[in-house]
């Protein structure tokens, strides 16, 4: 691993990723719910995974800001930070590309020593946006990264269409950690792939618990 310090961010990115929290919060007027109360402090200070749904290009930014308290580093495809202007916000911000249409192993690297230093994660495993009315099937990316560190993987439901300043408010119900602990005889691919059942499972139900308290806003699809 190398051994500079990746999870710190430079003067001017806490600058910026400030701003970007406070637009956020001034547009969706976000609301923060926790399976447990004990969770919003509980949380602190722990290399943490956060895995969410992903219906919107704004749950990156959005996920970035509501969890603020966490500082995690989002994973942004890298077409986003191709683009002249928007790529270059995106890389004042705590994120790292990822290339989805090849192999890349720089993205996994980077996060691997953000969580080793202690840092925390904001992975949508989906991949992309839904657009067959389900959430999809959640790759395995996270799950490595969690079962390679020990990292517990923090199953999220994001819930809204956001709609700005007085719309709707955005929601985010953040879930019961799923601990990981891969045993010896177990290679982390495997172990990956529950883990990565066991988060998906678990953010279809806290998005139903959403659903069930606010009402169906026609994102997904029954099954």
């Amino acid at each position: 691993m190398s051994k500079t310090n990746k999870s710190r961010q430079t003067l001017w990115g806490k600058f910026f990723q400030i701003l970007i929290t406070w637009t956020v919060y001034f547009l969706f007027r976000p609301k923060i719910i926790y399976a447990d109360k004990s969770l919003k402090n509980g949380l602190k200070k722990k290399p943490l995974v956060f895995v969410a749904n992903h219906t919107h290009h704004f749950d990156g930014a959005y996920g970035g800001a509501v969890l603020w308290r966490y500082k995690p580093w989002v994973l942004v495809t890298k077409k986003w930070f191709d683009k002249k202007r928007t790529g270059k916000m995106i890389s004042w911000c705590r994120c790292i590309s990822i290339s989805l249409d090849e192999a890349d192993a720089k993205w996994f690297e980077e996060s691997e020593e953000i969580v080793n230093e202690g840092g925390s994660l904001l992975i949508f495993p989906e991949g992309a946006l839904s657009k067959n009315g389900m959430i999809n099937e959640f790759k395995p990316g996270a799950g490595l990264i969690s079962a390679k560190t020990g990292a517990a993987i923090v199953p999220c439901a994001i819930y809204g269409t956001y709609e700005p300043v007085f719309g709707m408010r955005q929601k985010i119900l953040i879930g019961t950690p799923i601990e990981s602990s891969c045993p010896e005889n177990v290679r982390h691919g495997k172990y990956a792939r529950e883990l990565m059942a066991k988060a998906q499972a678990a953010v279809e139900e806290n998005y139903r618990i959403l659903e069930n308290k606010y009402g169906k806003i026609g994102q997904y699809a029954e099954k």
